[in-house]
């Protein structure tokens, strides 16, 4: 009976619909002689089928019961309407329980997770919770000789359609697998920018929760000392938001996939405007120093420009960027 109990229904609420159904015309009394219940309880079923919308008539004359494929199915379709509602409103809620406990107990705005394996935990729950958006900021140091895996709760919420914007250091293109690594992530829907200088390592999810280590990058510690705050809901979240938002309007657009580099002039622009090394720029193209060289002195004789700056605003003013 737990599935007519998931529409308000009870097991007897059941069993009386379907002896309606079996036996349509029936008095209430004869039902309850059927059912070897009084007749005050085949009454007060009736009335809450009748509330449901399953049966039609009072418990004076004898109830007729709505066809199941209608009365049924309006029944279903209003409870999933309504805990679609109430599923709407558990974001709202969350906020409110958040804030309630804040009020409590201040101290709950502040998460300390220490250690590397507990930080990346963190950092995967947050991913992995994110209903909006995600944006981020990575600096110095990098590994050059390793790969940065895509994680999978970064996969999944970008399969999920949640926006996720980051902003690296330009240091980042000098390593070969960091531009593996952001060229796999702008293909399934990053959107990234580079600054020469980036001033801290930060994530914040749906602009509620932010995670930011504790030392500076100077300061390397080992696996274990690593130390990372998390932040909830509040006026700090706030200031780090702003913060992102003021810094990834003065990045650079950084375009790696073939679908972004639709013209290569731009491109190259583009990739000289991020602040990408020579060498990094013709291991990406896949052209020798020599080739990319010509390429750059092309790109600014056809702007009119005599140095790679003028060149970057010139193709600002022709909309290359």
């Amino acid at each position: 009976m737990a599935d007519w109990e998931a529409v308000g229904l009870s097991g007897f609420d059941a069993d009386l619909y379907r002896q309606l159904l079996r036996e349509p015309g029936v008095a209430v009394a004869q039902h309850g002689e059927a059912l070897g219940v009084p007749v005050a309880t085949v009454e007060a079923a009736v009335a809450r089928l009748v509330g449901v919308g399953l049966v039609r008539g009072g418990s004076e004359e004898a109830p007729a019961p709505v066809d199941p494929r209608s009365g049924v199915g309006m029944l279903v379709r209003e409870r999933r309407a309504a805990l679609d509602g109430v599923a709407a409103m558990t974001d709202q809620l969350a906020r409110e329980f958040s804030a309630g406990q804040l009020r409590a107990e201040p101290s709950r705005l502040i998460e300390i997770a220490v250690g590397r394996e507990a930080i990346e935990a963190r950092i995967e729950d947050m991913l992995r919770g994110a209903t909006e958006q995600a944006v981020g900021t990575d600096t110095p140091p990098y590994v050059a000789d390793g790969s940065h895996q895509v994680s999978s709760a970064e996969l999944a919420l970008l399969d999920r359609g949640v926006r996720f914007r980051s902003i690296y250091a330009s240091e980042v293109l000098d390593h070969p697998a960091w531009v593996a690594h952001l060229t796999s992530m702008a293909e399934r829907g990053e959107q990234a920018r580079v600054l020469p200088q980036v001033p801290l390592k930060l994530l914040i999810v749906d602009g509620t929760t932010a995670i930011l280590p504790l030392a500076g990058d100077d300061k390397p510690t080992s696996p274990a000392q690593a130390r990372a705050v998390v932040v909830t809901d509040s006026a700090l979240t706030n200031a780090l938001q702003v913060l992102f938002d003021q810094l990834w309007g003065q990045a650079t657009p950084l375009r790696l996939t073939e679908s972004d580099a639709v013209d290569p002039a731009a491109s190259l622009i583009n990739l000289l405007a991020s602040g990408m090394k020579d060498e990094a720029i013709a291991r990406q193209l896949g052209v020798s120093g020599r080739t990319l060289r010509r390429r750059i002195a092309q790109v600014q004789e056809q702007l009119g420009a005599t140095s790679r700056f003028q060149a970057g605003l010139q193709a600002a003013r022709h909309g290359w960027r």
